[in-house]
């Protein structure tokens, strides 16, 4: 399969969820089968989530078809780094810890590639990361700082505690169109590639790693 016919395969599978979702909560309320005001007022809000969540998977799918070129925009590495956290938080995830790598924490001089908007690149970051949290009871991210290259991983709490999960060990490709994630993952997965991330799974395979490259100010 192409890729354009990845998406539209994606896409139909994507979609079939919140139209089946809309249709239930119409036909409850064309039955006149919600007995209170409440349950309507349910009905009606599941019905625009629904509408809204197939009009971002559009959204989702000709963002992928574009085939122009990420803009060079970049940003301090710090700045990045606290809208990842903000996402992630959003998604219940939370961030037990910030080191750097080689002594070498990220200064003023130091900034990444974001492309267009750097809230983009953050949210696309974090929808990575998040492919993690569904597979345990609870997922905890780490960021790490080096010279070359800010990273961050996520996976599962080890022993149940605050552990992160480490970038070392046993890498493996990870496939964002066999994630079982839908389409925002297999878009997230293109726009950090295509800013000269990397992504991969760590140690067992549970915990998810990328990397994006760290730039001069002068470069």
């Amino acid at each position: 399969m192409t890729d354009a016919e990845r998406v539209l395969s994606l896409l139909i599978h994507d979609l079939r969820t919140p139209l089946g979702v809309a249709h239930g909560y119409l036909r409850l309320i064309r039955a006149d089968r919600l007995p209170s005001a409440e349950d309507r007022d349910r009905a009606l809000a599941g019905t625009q989530d629904a509408l809204a969540r197939m009009s971002r998977l559009c959204q989702d799918a000709g963002a992928f078809l574009d085939d122009a070129s990420p803009a060079a925009g970049r940003a301090p590495a710090a700045q990045l780094t606290e809208r990842v956290v903000a996402a992630l938080a959003e998604r219940g995830v939370a961030v037990a810890e910030r080191g750097a790598g080689d002594g070498a924490p990220a200064g003023d001089g130091q900034q990444v590639a974001v492309g267009t908007s750097l809230d983009r690149a953050a949210d696309a970051i974090a929808t990575l990361l998040a492919t993690r949290a569904g597979r345990a009871a609870k997922a905890v991210a780490s960021v790490d700082v080096t010279s070359t290259a800010l990273r961050f991983a996520c996976g599962p709490a080890a022993d149940g505690q605050s552990s992160p999960p480490r970038f070392d060990g046993d890498e493996r490709p990870f496939d964002p169109w066999q994630s079982s994630q839908g389409l925002s993952v297999v878009l997230a997965h293109r726009l950090v590639t295509a800013l000269g991330g990397r992504v991969w799974l760590a140690g067992d395979g549970l915990a998810l790693a990328l990397s994006v490259p760290m730039e001069s100010r002068a470069a």
